[in-house]
């Protein structure tokens, strides 16, 4: 009788924590997904030996959607999700209360940081049936230590028009990618529609972006 309990407590404390969507998965009927990448830099540069986790969360009450999206460095992610209007979020302990800081872990070395206030600011992302919303790339960087202080740390969300069509760009790269994992590239090429509408609405905002004059 034990085990049964205890089965149905951690799957109610992975439900509280978020789920982690479907990742690389073939579109199915009405559902939608996002397009995110990660960075992470030492001083020294760049490493791909890094990882963070936020949290994807919809509106709705009850029926609301929660998705923990784990990130790690050098790689650009294709989650599925529940189509709806969201935010991004501090990740939830498995109570399910919002965590007021957010842990980096770079090169087995961990970084704790009050939940970056910018990555709350963020518009709302209002998720389409059958699209794909590219949300940019989250970076963590950390700085030099100041003599007699700890090494600082900064996290951030790049969604410049730039950003988003490299996340977009890269994906469609992998289709042709022989060094890709199977399941990436069929993923890729299954999205390929949402994929050309996500990259060809990215260049039509670019191009609003550069001929729109203040006072027109």
């Amino acid at each position: 009788m034990r085990r049964p309990l205890l089965l149905a407590g951690l799957l109610l404390a992975a439900a509280c924590r978020g789920t982690v969507p479907e990742r690389n998965a073939p579109p199915e009927q009405a559902i939608s997904a996002i397009l995110i990448g990660c960075r992470t830099f030492l001083p020294s540069g760049e490493t791909r030996n890094g990882r963070l986790a936020i949290n994807f969360e919809s509106e709705g009450g009850r029926q609301a959607e929660t998705y923990r999206l784990p990130l790690i460095g050098g790689e650009n992610y294709l989650y599925l999700v529940e189509p709806g209007l969201y935010r991004i979020t501090p990740t939830r302990s498995m109570l399910g209360s919002f965590q007021a800081n957010m842990v980096v872990t770079i090169e087995g070395r961990q970084y704790v940081l009050p939940f970056p206030r910018e990555l709350l600011r963020q518009h709302a992302y209002d998720i389409k049936p059958g699209k794909i919303t590219s949300m940019g790339v989250v970076e963590a960087t950390v700085s030099p230590a100041l003599p007699g202080q700890k090494p600082s740390i900064k996290v951030k969300l790049d969604d410049s028009p730039q950003a988003r069509r490299n996340v977009v760009q890269s994906l469609i790269r992998d289709m042709m990618d022989p060094r890709k994992p199977v399941e990436a590239r069929e993923s890729a090429l299954a999205w390929t529609r949402a994929l050309q509408n996500s990259l060809m609405e990215l260049l039509a905002e670019d191009e609003q972006r550069r001929t729109y004059k203040p006072g027109q």
